[in-house]
């Protein structure tokens, strides 16, 4: 049996054309996971998946259940005081794990807040959004899916009370 050129050149062309289009469509994990700000797996939230595949991350049946979770997590920071850039982001992306200054950095320009200054509940999207981005998402999330999480989050009352604690401190 005889190859040709063709034979030979026509199924690499089709591996190259098909590994080109996976590199450049592959969604990146946060989008992948449904999870923005790539939370650890561990808690069992409302709304993940009934069968998660990733190792490390939790996996969520849509954005909203992640941005939900990335609210109550950041709640809780600051309830704890660990409410600036710097302190949320220190135990956020802990700095051997990450570049913490980078991140706190890249905020504190796209947010246009301090490092140093206090981050109120009102903060939280803005915020969210640009973590999400930081963690790989490039834009794949926007404020309406953030606004659900952050809506779904605050149906639950111990989000509730969280907040009016919150709140009180602020007066």
């Amino acid at each position: 049996m005889q190859l040709t050129k063709l034979s030979i050149i026509a199924p690499l062309a089709a591996l190259i054309v098909w590994g080109i289009y996976t590199m450049t469509n592959k969604k990146n994990r946060n989008v992948r996971n449904n999870n923005p700000l790539n939370i650890k797996k561990g808690a069992d939230w409302v709304g993940l998946k009934a069968i998660q595949t990733d190792g490390t991350f939790a996996q969520f049946k849509a954005p909203k259940y992640g941005f939900r979770a990335a609210f109550i997590i950041l709640l809780q920071y600051l309830e704890r005081e660990d409410n600036t850039i710097q302190l949320i982001i220190a135990k956020w992306a802990p700095s051997s794990e990450n570049n913490t200054g980078n991140y706190i950095n890249y905020l504190a320009q796209k947010t246009e807040l301090s490092p140093g200054a206090e981050i109120l509940p009102t903060d939280l999207p803005l915020l969210m959004y640009h973590m999400a981005n930081l963690e790989g998402a490039k834009g794949a999330f926007d404020y309406t899916q953030i606004k659900d999480g952050v809506e779904l989050a605050e149906q639950e009352s111990f989000v509730i009370a969280r907040l009016n604690r919150l709140s009180a401190g602020y007066a």
